[in-house]
């Protein structure tokens, strides 16, 4: 059992690393209840081995290997899906995730904040379309309105974000 000091400190670590890992198993894992596991269960094997860790290494690329290999043990234990990585695509997609990690989050970071320039009602719309991963017809439904509208609605909204990060990020010099 780890004493509250290297409990705190793990704490801070993986919630620092925990959306990268998380962003790293969804793009490898689709399915989003298993990915949730995947994570989860990796947040646990790094508890229980925070004490192996090599301290003079990065926390990320120690995590995202345990992560790697719990998508592997999904991998084993879901052996008929026909979509899967095989293992050196799996092992380049991990030793990059840590180098394209500090990107994603700019991105992530300038989405929240042209989201939030949005209409409330378009915010609405965002939110329950990614936040509560609802569908076209769901929407409409506590909209009430149409499934159509809500997909013109939804072409209509996402052009204003994706021109607001380009210039947040051309603005900030990290990406455009």
């Amino acid at each position: 059992m780890l004493d509250h000091d290297e409990q705190e400190r793990f704490t801070r670590l993986w919630t620092q690393a925990q959306p990268s890992v998380t962003g790293y198993v969804r793009a490898v894992v689709r399915d989003f209840d298993v990915a949730r596991d995947v994570v989860q269960e990796t947040a646990l094997i790094l508890l229980r081995k925070f004490r192996e860790w090599d301290t003079s290494r990065p926390f990320l690329p120690w995590a995202l290997g345990v992560a790697k290999f719990e998508i592997l043990a999904h991998r084993r234990d879901a052996g008929r899906n026909r979509l899967v990585f095989n293992d050196a695509l799996l092992d380049a997609f991990t030793e990059s995730w840590g180098n394209v990690t500090e990107e994603i989050s700019n991105e992530q970071a300038a989405l929240h904040a042209c989201v939030e320039h949005l209409a409330p009602r378009s915010r609405e719309i965002v939110r329950m379309r990614y936040g509560n991963e609802l569908s076209a017809p769901q929407i409409a439904e506590r909209l009430e309105t149409t499934a159509g509208a809500v997909r013109i609605s939804m072409m209509r909204i996402r052009e204003q974000p994706q021109a607001c990060v380009k210039r947040r990020l051309r603005s900030e010099g990290t990406t455009a």
